[in-house]
C-alpha cells in the first residue's frame, strides 16, 4: 500500500517537473533569438503556480482521493504547468524554424492557464479546507465564480494568441497565428464576467472569515495561515496592477496562498496527512521560493549580465539556501529528532524549572510533543493518565520508563516514529521516568500528610466526644458531691465522711477513665516515625534488662491499625521485661491481606506468673484491641521455651 502512494505521488510530480523544466531549458534559446523574457511574459508565474499549487495537490489526493481542495490543486497545478510548456514550445517553433503543432501549442497555451487562474482566489478558497461550502447559502457566489471563469476563459479562447503582443517582443513580424480573425466575446458579457469574479473573490474572501469565527481553537490555527496566504496573494496581484514592474511580483503572488496551505498541513496536522507526505510538501514549499528566486534575478540582473549569468548566480546559491531550508523544513515537520543533543538540552531545562510534581509532568509531556511534532503524548502510570498534551487519538508509541531499576510508567507517542526517532525516544525516557517518579513520591507524601491531618482530626473529635460526655459530667458531679460534703462536715460528719468516701472511689475511677483515654492517643513516635520506625524506638527504651530484636516488612497501614500494633507490642514488652523475666524477645511483623505480629521471649512464661499486679489487666487490654478491629489474639506459654504472642488483625477492616 505504501509503494502505491509512493508511485501515486512520485508519477504526477515527475511530470510537473519535466513540465516546468521543460520551459526553464528552452528560456536561453529563446532569450538569444530575441523573445521577451519568461518574467515579462508572465511565464514565470505559471512556473512558480505549477509547481506551487501542483505538488501540495498531488501530496493531498495520494492520501485523500476524495478531497475536492486536492483535486482543484492538482487541476491548477497542472494546467500552468502545462500552459507555460506548451508555450515555450510554442514560442520556440513559431520564431525559431518551426516545430509541428506550434501554432496550436501556442493558442492552447494562451487561454488554459485563465480558468486555473481564476479558481483560486474564488472556487479553491470557498471549498478550502473539507471540501464543502459554508452553507447552501453560498451556492450563489459559487455560481459567480464558475460564470466569470467560464466567460474569462472563453473570451481569452475567441481572442487572437497575439493578443499578449504588448508585453514585448513574442512572434516574428506579421504572425497572425490561429484564428486571427476572433475578437473575443462582446464587451458587455466581457464585463459582466469581471464583474462576477470580482463578486466571487470577495464571497470567498468571506467564507474563510466566516470558517474562522465558526472554529474552534485548532481549527483556527491551521485556518489562519491559509486566510493570510489569500489575503496576500490578493494584495500583491493588486499591487502588480498598479506599478510598472508588476511582472515579478505577479510571478511571486501565487506563492503566499500554497505557502499557507503548506504551513496548516505540516505544523498544524491538516487532513491529518502521513508525515513523509508532509515532509515531501515542506521540501517542494522550498523548490518554489528557489524557482522564484531565478524569476526575480532573471528578471532583475537578466539585461546586465544575460540569462546564463543569471542561472549561474542561481546555482551558485542554489546548495547553502537548499541546506538552510531543508534543515528549516526538516524542523518544521520532525521537531528536533535530528538533534539529539539539542532535544536532550530543552528536556533539561524543564527539569531545572521543576515545579510542583505534577506540573512538572504536564510541562514535560508538552516538551516532547514539541520536541518531536507529534500530535499528541500522555504519560500513563499503572494504567493511569497522569499527564497529557495535544488532543489524544490511536496509540502509535508507547516507550516504558523506568527508574533505579523500576518500571515506575507508560511514555505514550501518537504517532509512527522512524527507528531513528525511536533511539531518541529511549534516550528522553529516562529523563521523564526521573518526573514521573518525582510525581509519584509527591502523591505519595500528599496521601500520606492527608491521612495523617486524617488521623489527627479523628483523635480530636474523639477526645473531644470523650471530655465532653464522660470526663466533663463526671467532673462536674464530682465538685457537686464536694460541695454537698462540706456542707455536711459540721451537722452530720457521718454523712459528710460517707460522701467523702464515695467521693474518693469515684475520683479514682475517673482517674482510671483518663488514662483510658490517654492511653489510646498515638505515641509521638508512630507519627514521626511510622509503625517500624516507633517499634524500633520501643524496643531501644528497653536496653540494659531486655534484648529487643524487630523484624518489620510494612506497607503504608491505617492509622487505627498502626496504633493497636504499637499498643500491644508495648504491652507485651512490658510484661517480658518485668514478670516474664526474659532477657531476649523478638518482635516480627509483616502485612499482607491481613496484619500478623509475632512477639517471643526466652522467659519463664506465663505458669509462673500467678496472680502478678497488672498481668491480667495487660492480657485483657491486648485481647480487646486485636477483637475491636476484628483480629485474632492467640498466647502460647507454658512449655518452658517462654511467651509466645500471635496477633492477626484483618487490613480491610479499616
Amino acid at each position: 500500500m505504501a509503494d502505491r502512494t509512493a508511485w501515486r505521488v512520485v508519477v504526477p510530480v515527475t511530470v510537473l517537473v519535466l513540465l516546468v523544466a521543460m520551459a526553464l531549458i528552452v528560456e536561453p534559446r529563446l532569450r538569444h533569438i530575441g523573445v521577451t523574457g519568461i518574467v515579462e511574459r508572465f511565464d514565470a508565474f505559471r512556473c512558480v503556480a505549477g509547481l506551487a499549487f501542483g505538488v501540495p495537490g498531488v501530496l493531498v489526493v495520494a492520501q485523500r482521493p476524495a478531497s475536492r481542495v486536492g483535486w482543484l490543486m492538482v487541476v491548477v497545478g497542472a494546467a500552468q504547468a502545462m500552459g507555460v510548456a506548451l508555450g515555450a514550445y510554442g514560442l520556440l517553433g513559431i520564431n525559431d524554424g518551426g516545430l509541428p503543432g506550434d501554432d496550436w501549442a501556442m493558442w492552447v497555451s494562451n487561454w488554459v492557464w485563465v480558468p486555473a487562474y481564476l479558481a483560486v482566489p474564488t472556487v479553491l478558497l470557498l471549498f478550502f479546507p473539507d471540501g464543502r461550502l459554508p452553507s447552501p447559502r453560498w451556492r450563489p457566489a459559487l455560481a459567480a465564480a464558475v460564470a466569470g471563469i467560464a466567460v474569462a476563459t472563453l473570451d481569452w479562447i475567441l481572442q487572437p494568441v497575439t493578443l499578449m503582443g504588448e508585453v514585448g517582443r513574442m512572434y516574428p513580424p506579421g504572425y497572425k497565428g490561429v484564428f486571427a480573425h476572433l475578437t473575443g466575446v462582446p464587451p458587455a458579457v466581457r464585463v459582466a464576467g469581471t464583474v462576477c469574479s470580482l463578486i466571487a473573490v470577495m464571497a470567498a474572501l468571506a467564507s474563510l472569515v466566516v470558517r474562522y469565527r465558526r472554529s474552534d481553537e485548532q481549527m483556527r490555527r491551521r485556518l489562519q495561515w491559509v486566510v493570510a496566504g489569500a489575503l496576500l496573494t490578493v494584495s500583491m496581484l493588486g499591487l502588480a496592477l498598479m506599478v510598472p514592474w508588476g511582472a515579478p511580483i505577479v510571478a511571486l503572488a501565487c506563492v503566499p496562498l500554497p505557502a499557507g496551505v503548506a504551513v496548516a498541513v505540516v505544523a498544524h496536522r491538516l487532513w491529518d496527512l502521513d508525515l513523509l507526505l508532509s515532509r515531501a510538501l515542506a521540501f517542494s514549499a522550498v523548490s518554489v521560493l528557489l524557482l522564484a528566486g531565478y524569476a526575480l534575478i532573471a528578471f532583475t540582473l537578466g539585461g546586465v549580465l544575460g540569462a546564463g549569468a543569471s542561472a549561474v548566480l542561481v546555482a551558485l546559491a542554489v546548495h547553502p539556501l537548499y541546506l538552510r531550508a531543508g534543515a528549516a523544513a526538516n524542523r518544521l515537520v520532525y521537531g528536533d529528532r535530528d538533534d539529539p543533543a539539542r532535544a536532550l538540552r530543552r528536556l533539561g531545562a524543564r527539569l531545572s524549572d521543576a515545579g510542583a510534581p505534577g506540573d512538572l509532568l504536564e510541562r514535560m509531556a508538552a516538551e516532547v510533543g514539541r520536541l518531536l511534532r507529534v500530535p499528541y503524548v500522555t504519560v500513563e502510570e499503572q494504567g493511569t493518565v497522569v499527564a497529557s498534551w495535544g488532543a489524544r487519538g490511536a496509540v502509535a508509541e508507547r516507550v516504558p520508563l523506568h527508574h533505579r531499576g523500576h518500571d515506575v510508567g507508560t511514555l505514550v507517542v501518537g504517532e509512527r516514529l522512524r527507528p531513528r526517532d525511536r533511539a531518541l525516544l529511549a534516550e528522553l525516557a529516562p529523563h521523564v521516568a526521573v518526573a514521573v517518579h518525582a510525581h509519584h513520591l509527591g502523591a505519595d507524601l500528599e496521601r500520606s500528610h492527608a491521612r495523617l491531618l486524617a488521623a489527627r482530626q479523628e483523635e480530636r473529635d474523639r477526645l473531644r466526644y470523650e471530655l465532653h460526655d464522660g470526663v466533663g459530667p463526671t467532673l462536674a458531679a464530682l465538685a457537686l458531691q464536694m460541695d454537698r460534703g462540706r456542707r455536711l462536715v459540721d451537722t452530720d460528719p457521718g454523712k459528710a465522711k460517707e460522701i467523702m468516701d464515695d467521693l474518693s472511689a469515684r475520683i479514682r475511677a475517673t482517674v482510671g477513665n483518663i488514662r483510658a483515654i490517654v492511653n489510646d492517643l498515638p505515641p509521638p513516635p508512630l507519627d514521626d516515625l511510622g509503625l517500624a520506625g516507633a517499634l524500633a524506638e520501643l524496643g531501644k527504651g528497653f536496653a540494659g534488662h531486655l534484648a529487643v530484636e524487630v523484624e518489620a516488612d510494612l506497607p503504608d497501614l491505617p492509622a487505627p491499625i498502626e496504633l493497636a500494633t504499637y499498643r500491644i507490642a508495648a504491652e507485651a514488652l512490658t510484661n517480658a521485661a518485668r514478670h516474664a523475666q526474659a532477657s531476649h524477645c523478638t518482635v516480627r511483623v509483616r502485612a499482607r491481606a491481613t496484619l500478623e505480629l509475632h512477639i517471643d521471649d526466652d522467659g519463664v512464661g506465663l505458669s509462673s506468673l500467678g496472680s502478678a499486679p497488672g498481668q491480667g489487666v495487660g492480657l485483657t487490654s491486648m485481647r480487646r484491641r486485636s477483637e475491636e478491629l476484628g483480629g485474632t489474639f492467640e498466647l502460647r506459654s507454658g512449655d518452658g521455651t517462654g511467651t509466645h504472642l500471635i496477633i492477626r488483625l484483618p487490613l480491610a477492616t479499616s
